[in-house]
């Protein structure tokens, strides 16, 4: 009766201990993801930037040549 009690145990604490590892790497996986959809919006963001830089500068150039 004890071993059973105490397999019944041991399956039971393996269990836990597989579904630990499982949501660990679900975890692992969604920060994965937030960090390539942060950075695309970062590099949208520095693209707009530049588009606007550049907006400018040809802004002055044209204020510069009609001068």
């Amino acid at each position: 009766m004890k071993r059973i009690i105490k397999f019944a145990t041991f399956v039971y604490a393996l269990k836990v201990l597989i579904n630990l590892f499982n949501e660990n790497t679900t975890i692992k996986t969604q920060i994965d993801k937030l960090k390539e959809e942060i950075t695309k919006l970062e590099m949208i963001d520095i693209d707009k930037k530049i588009k606007d830089f550049q907006n400018k500068i040809d802004g002055f150039r044209d204020n510069i040549q009609d001068s």
